[in-house]
């Protein structure tokens, strides 16, 4: 496992508690099953509803999360057709400008959540786990777990932020 996230986040990570040594299967359980906890965690909430220390709402944050894996799924489906190129790295706060999270209704958000979902459970199901490997420019050499572990704990650290 690389070491870069229990270097940044502490295991169990500080805020949210994650455990860094969860099972594939229980990583892609709990990623699998975000959009309707966090549709319940929404549910009667316009999504605008913010922490005054965190960047974005709450809405923002489903959007954020359902960005991420959806990249994450295209990156893993890259890396099974043979792509050895270095991943690259993309400015989160850019995006959710670019995407404007803020103008769009949190009903939405949960939408793309459910079909990002969708797409990263089918790219790690393809990806072979014990031959796939994605460089990353800070992070170094990623395996498939690698990757599920830490896109499941994007999922968890943003449910907690909501």
């Amino acid at each position: 496992m690389s070491a870069w996230w229990v270097e940044a986040f502490g295991d169990p990570c500080r805020s949210c508690d994650y455990n860094w040594s969860v099972s594939l299967d229980a990583a892609m359980a709990r990623v699998s099953d975000s959009p309707e906890r966090y549709r319940i965690l929404l549910h009667d909430h316009s999504g605008r509803e913010r922490l005054p220390e965190l960047s974005w709402s709450a809405k923002g944050y489903v959007f954020h999360v359902a960005d991420n894996l959806r990249i994450w799924a295209e990156r893993l489906t890259a890396a099974s057709a043979g792509a050895t190129d270095p991943i690259t790295e993309y400015d989160d706060n850019l995006l959710a400008r670019a995407r404007a999270y803020e103008q769009l209704p949190i009903g939405a958000a949960i939408w793309s959540l459910h079909k990002a979902v969708d797409c990263w459970k089918e790219s790690v199901v393809v990806a072979d786990e014990t031959a796939v490997v994605l460089n990353h420019p800070r992070r170094g050499a990623l395996s498939v777990l690698d990757v599920v572990r830490s896109n499941c704990h994007d999922v968890v650290h943003h449910e907690w932020d909501i």
